[in-house]
C-alpha cells in the first residue's frame, strides 16, 4: 500500500492483553502472544519509522506475563512508542516498573516530528483509580462527577489525562499550527463521538475534544481499548477517531494490527485481519 507520495510509515496495534489464562467472553488471552509475534514478523517486514502500542499489552501486568510479552516484544528491529493502558497497570508490577520496561521516560507527549507531521501521545491513565495511580483523590471526585451527570464513562477502568498535560498538549498544537504541520493523537481510550463505545472514553473526553478542535493541525486520534474497534469522522471538526480493534480478541491467526502510511495531506492505513483498511484526508477547517 505504500506508494511514492509516501513520506513515512508506523506500524500498529493494540490491547494485546496477554495472560496465562482460559478465554474470557471474546478475550482469547493465550492466544495473543501468537497474534503479536505475527504483528512483529509483518512489521520486520517493512521500512518503519516506528510501532506504536496502543495498550493494554498484558491483562494484569504478572512478571511472568509481562515477561513473556517482552520477550516478542524484543524481536522487533524498530523502536517503539509506547501508550499506557489501564490493564498495564493493575499490579502487581508498579507503575514506575512498567515504564522502565518499556523504556518510557514520559507518558506523553511529543513523540515523532516528521517531513509536516508530529505524533503526540495522551496519557489518560495519568488520572485513574489504578492500584499505584496518581492523584486518587482526583480521580475519585471525578468519576462521582461523572456519575452524577450519568456520563457512561464513569467506569473504574477509564481514567484521564493531568491539567499540566494538557495545558502541554495545547501548546504543542499550536506551535503546530503556526508551522502548518498536521498532527496525530495516540492514546488508549476512546475520544470520539461514536467511534467507540462511550462506556470506553476518557473521562475528560468533551475537554480532550475542545483542545483538539481549537487547533487546525489535528488530522485524527487513533486508540485502542473498546476491544471491537469503530471508526467516526467529527462532522464539524474533521477529525477521524479511529478505535483499533484488540489483538487479544482475533483467533487462528487472524491478527489484529496496521500500518499507517503518511503522505504530506493524508494517512492510509493499511488494515490486517480485524483491522480494516482506510484513507484519512486532512481536512481544512
Amino acid at each position: 500500500m505504500p506508494c511514492s507520495s509516501t513520506l513515512f510509515s508506523l506500524g500498529v496495534f493494540s490491547d494485546v492483553q496477554y495472560a496465562d489464562r482460559e478465554k474470557e467472553g471474546n478475550c482469547h488471552f493465550r492466544e495473543s502472544l501468537k497474534s503479536l509475534k505475527g504483528a512483529i514478523e509483518c512489521f520486520n517486514s517493512r521500512n518503519l519509522e516506528a510501532v506504536i502500542n496502543l495498550g493494554d499489552l498484558v491483562d494484569s501486568n504478572e512478571p511472568a506475563h509481562l515477561d513473556a510479552v517482552m520477550e516478542v516484544l524484543e524481536g522487533c528491529i524498530h523502536p517503539f512508542i509506547h501508550v499506557l493502558g489501564n490493564h498495564d497497570l493493575l499490579g502487581p508490577v508498579t507503575r514506575r516498573e512498567m515504564e522502565s520496561r518499556l523504556g518510557i521516560v514520559n507518558s506523553w507527549g511529543e513523540k515523532i516530528k516528521r517531513d509536516n507531521w508530529r505524533v503526540i501521545v495522551v496519557d489518560s491513565t495519568e488520572i485513574s483509580v489504578a492500584p499505584d495511580g496518581l492523584r486518587h483523590s482526583q480521580a475519585d471526585r471525578t468519576i462521582q462527577k461523572l456519575r452524577q451527570e450519568k456520563d457512561p464513562c464513569a467506569e473504574n477502568w477509564n481514567g484521564m489525562a493531568g491539567d499540566a498535560q494538557m495545558v502541554e498538549l495545547g501548546r504543542v498544537l499550536d506551535r503546530a499550527s503556526l508551522n502548518g504541520h498536521n498532527c496525530l493523537i495516540v492514546n488508549h481510550m476512546v475520544t470520539g463521538d461514536d467511534s467507540g463505545s462511550s462506556r470506553h472514553r476518557c473521562w475528560n473526553h468533551h475537554r480532550l475534544r475542545r483542545v483538539m478542535n481549537s487547533s487546525s493541525s489535528v488530522v485524527a486520534h487513533f486508540n485502542g481499548h473498546d476491544h471491537r474497534g469503530g471508526f467516526a469522522t467529527d462532522p464539524k471538526s474533521g477529525i477521524h477517531y479511529l478505535t483499533f480493534p484488540a489483538i487479544c480478541d482475533a483467533v487462528d491467526g487472524i491478527g489484529a494490527h496496521g500500518i499507517a502510511h503518511f503522505a504530506k495531506n493524508s494517512i492510509t492505513v493499511e488494515g490486517m485481519g480485524r483491522v480494516k483498511s482506510r484513507r484519512l484526508d486532512v481536512i481544512k477547517r
